[in-house]
């Protein structure tokens, strides 16, 4: 396992739902339709439920979210899988979909979590299959989640909640901690929407995940990022991490981790990610062809000098 990096977590695109089909088809892969029982479309309802709330003119009858998943290949059978999820018939997709006088059942949310977890296994053929998604120019780029892991001593506890708000005084006046995690949403600095700061030891234990004691001190920095991909400029993935507009919110995270007093970390798994999205010919090497997160996969990109992508700093 390796902390002190930062990297991508999640990611999510809009996209036409006929063209993810297509691709899902040509791939050979499954869409798997999920129960209302399920957790994960538990998750959703609740999401949406809050959005609805936000937007008054909407009505919970309108929405019967769809939830289907894409399972992507494992390292080992014991492995739990890396996911696609794709959602449709969510409050987003209709504000979309009527901007764009198309019909509601057009768009569909593209959802790539756990991109960053250094204590699980990620199968390369996994990162090979989402960059073909993230490389498709139509497919807006929604949501991205920076994950920036560091050891810390000091519990997520309400004693260092104030402290916390403090910090991010000149963006937001407010804050709340829920269980392990410090929240402050409505940033009002650039793209960056909301920080959390939480135990990541802690949730990994309690999902009942093998953790080695020594790394009871693990938390995690998530700061989120949202865009409008109703604007006649709005980017896909590959676009946006290529343009001005990355520089720029790329110096605004930076900013917000040294808030967070947040100061040792590194950047290189975060471009070994960009890399490996952009060319999977950075994974053809007899460290990372079956597990893209290997630490001597890593220490290999680390030395080699061939790159297409170089971050802003």
């Amino acid at each position: 396992m390796y902390l002190n990096y930062q990297g991508i977590d999640t990611i999510q695109l809009i996209a036409k739902y006929e063209t993810v089909k297509k691709m899902v088809k040509k791939m050979d892969l499954i869409l798997e339709k999920i129960p209302k029982n399920h957790k994960l479309y538990q998750k959703i309802i609740k999401e949406t439920n809050s959005e609805i709330i936000e937007k008054t003119r909407r009505k919970k009858r309108e929405f019967n979210p769809i939830i289907e998943i894409i399972k992507l290949p494992k390292v080992t059978p014991k492995d739990k899988y890396l996911q696609i999820v794709i959602i449709r018939n969510i409050p987003i997709l209709f504000d979309i979909a009527t901007y764009y006088k198309k019909a509601k059942d057009n768009f569909c949310m593209i959802i790539f979590n756990g991109l960053h977890q250094p204590q699980k296994k990620l199968n390369s053929k996994a990162i090979k299959i989402i960059s073909k998604f993230l490389k498709r120019k139509t497919f807006k780029l929604y949501r991205l989640d920076f994950a920036k892991d560091i050891k810390d001593p000091k519990p997520i506890n309400k004693d260092g909640l104030e402290a916390f708000i403090e910090r991010f005084k000149p963006h937001s006046n407010s804050a709340r901690r829920y269980l392990k995690t410090y929240y402050i949403n409505n940033i009002n600095h650039g793209s960056i929407k909301t920080i959390l700061y939480y135990d990541k030891y802690k949730k990994a234990m309690e999902k009942k995940e093998n953790i080695a004691f020594k790394y009871k001190d693990w938390k995690r920095l998530e700061i989120i990022l949202l865009f409008d991909t109703t604007k006649p400029n709005s980017y896909n993935f590959i676009e946006y991490i290529k343009s001005m507009n990355f520089l720029d919110d790329f110096s605004d995270l930076e900013e917000i981790t040294k808030r967070a007093n947040i100061h040792d970390y590194n950047n290189d798994y975060l471009e070994y990610q960009i890399n490996s999205f952009l060319d999977s010919r950075f994974m053809n090497n007899r460290y990372s062809q079956k597990q893209f997160n290997l630490n001597q996969a890593l220490e290999y990109f680390k030395k080699s000098e061939f790159r297409r992508y170089v971050l802003p700093i």
